[in-house]
């Protein structure tokens, strides 16, 4: 039985595809994704089912949208007069832009929609929100996971 109780380095080869089987993503052919668990570098469906498994082990699991990137949310959706944006006739309605919001940090926006005499529509959902996800996952490895510190001691000790 593997010990879960500490941190580990998980490297899995995935191919993630929805519902109608068009596949958004794979490590097939390229880098196997690596990640520390418990981190939330993944989405939460993501990790609990490779937490479940043992290298070697491939398994294909069904994700929910809330066990992936969440639902959609309404309140995510912003309006604002197209007259008020610099430059409004650069924006390409589908196109994936970064504004600022007022903490100053930047984020991830879909531009919906540009109307010359109305508003324009920004989209911060994650552009999977919404979705159900399917994977399939093969673990390669888990390892224990030191932190940098705790490498920079061993290295020390060489």
């Amino acid at each position: 039985m593997a010990d879960y109780s500490l941190k580990h380095v998980v490297t899995v080869h995935y191919t993630g595809s929805f519902d109608d089987g068009e596949v958004f993503d794979t490590t097939r052919g390229r880098t196997p994704l690596t990640y520390v668990e418990g981190n939330h570098e993944v989405v939460p469906g993501f990790e609990a089912a490779v937490l479940s498994m043992q290298p070697g082990q491939t398994k294909k699991v069904h994700l929910e949208p809330k066990d992936a990137y969440g639902e959609r949310s309404a309140a995510l959706v912003y309006y604002m007069p197209t007259i008020q944006i610099p430059n409004y006739e650069d924006l390409v309605p589908g196109e994936m832009i970064y504004l600022m919001n007022s903490d100053g940090y930047q984020q991830l926006a879909r531009v919906v929609k540009v109307e010359d005499d109305g508003d324009t529509v920004f989209d911060f959902n994650h552009p999977m929100a919404g979705c159900a996800l399917n994977f399939e996952l093969e673990l390669l490895s888990r390892e224990p996971y030191l932190p940098d510190t705790e490498k920079k001691e061993d290295r020390a000790d060489a």
